[in-house]
């Protein structure tokens, strides 16, 4: 074998090392960032499941100041479920004919 052959082939051995170097180095990062993925989609996950509770807590309070509120709101709230109540109907009378 040839010194030039010699020098080619410590070359290569030099150039592959730094390659699966390399290869090391990014495997690490791609667990780091499926990590750190996997912690956003549970902390996403957390929030979802908080922000459905909240939304439920807020129309119960809706709901509870319905129940809550005076006589002349009452009767506004009446009036507009009439309202529906009646549209429904027309609505129904409609598909029938």
């Amino acid at each position: 074998m040839t010194e030039k052959d010699q020098y080619l082939i410590d070359e290569f051995k030099t150039r592959l090392r730094l390659l699966i170097g390399k290869q090391n180095r990014l495997k690490d990062e791609n667990k780091q960032l499926r990590d750190q993925l996997k912690g956003m989609q549970d902390e996403l996950d957390v929030v979802r499941n908080e922000n459905e509770i909240l939304v439920k807590k807020y129309e119960n309070l809706k709901l509870a100041k319905i129940f809550s509120a005076s006589d002349d709101e009452k009767q506004d709230a009446k009036q507009v479920l009439n309202k529906i109540v009646r549209e429904i109907d027309k609505c129904i009378a409609q598909l029938n004919v």
